[in-house]
């Protein structure tokens, strides 16, 4: 397959297919495509893109697969200047979650949040234009205009929140301040409960607290 430097026109193709719910469309549009890139930063971010999209799907195993390749090619770049490495790892992690493997999925928690911290303090700036799992969460991208690699990322990886969700109710009507000292305090648990071998409750602890970004 003849080489490509910029894969945007296979990502308009599955940005259509995102919005259409045809995930499994999207996948194949971007799984047929990987060949044809070079760049491991465009390869990993091809995986990424199918790990989530294969997450939304309730395939847990090829998810696992996916973002597991995509930490792969991201492990041979030393910086990755528009995204975070944590969204692999965070990825990963819900998807062990998913299949219960609670160990996986909270040492991959783990590892995200440690990768983060070294991102910012090699940053010279405040690195406020990079996407990151956080970011995802808080929909701060879903709205900008990104190239159609990022915008597939954003659209794909968007967790849909329940009706009901109390905790995101209750957002609504405490301080920042507030939801910073509640997120500590679970982070904190998160910790105690990993250091006895509790990883299901660890991980648990970790996944209430991000509902509060």
């Amino acid at each position: 397959m003849e080489k490509s430097e910029e894969p945007s026109s296979f990502y308009y193709e599955a940005i259509n297919l995102i919005d259409l719910d045809d995930y499994d469309g999207a996948i194949n549009s971007i799984k047929k495509n990987i060949d044809s890139l070079e760049n491991p930063d465009d390869i990993a971010l091809a995986y990424l893109n199918c790990g989530f999209l294969n997450d939304k799907l309730g395939e847990n195993i090829s998810a696992i697969d996916d973002f597991s390749k995509s930490i792969f090619f991201e492990s041979k770049i030393d910086i990755i200047k528009q995204r975070s490495k944590d969204i692999s790892f965070s990825g990963r992690s819900n998807s062990r979650y998913k299949t219960g493997d609670y160990q996986g999925a909270i040492d991959d928690k783990r590892k995200a949040k440690k990768i983060r911290l070294l991102e910012i303090d090699k940053s010279n700036d405040l690195d406020n234009t990079k996407i990151d799992y956080k970011n995802i969460l808080l929909g701060t991208f879903k709205k900008m205009d990104l190239e159609p690699k990022y915008n597939a990322l954003i659209k794909g990886s968007e967790i849909r929140k329940s009706k009901y969700d109390l905790i995101a109710d209750y957002k609504k009507v405490i301080s920042e301040k507030r939801k910073e000292e509640v997120i500590n305090k679970l982070e904190v648990i998160s910790e105690s409960k990993y250091k006895i071998g509790d990883y299901k409750g660890s991980i648990k602890a970790i996944r209430r607290a991000e509902k509060y970004y």
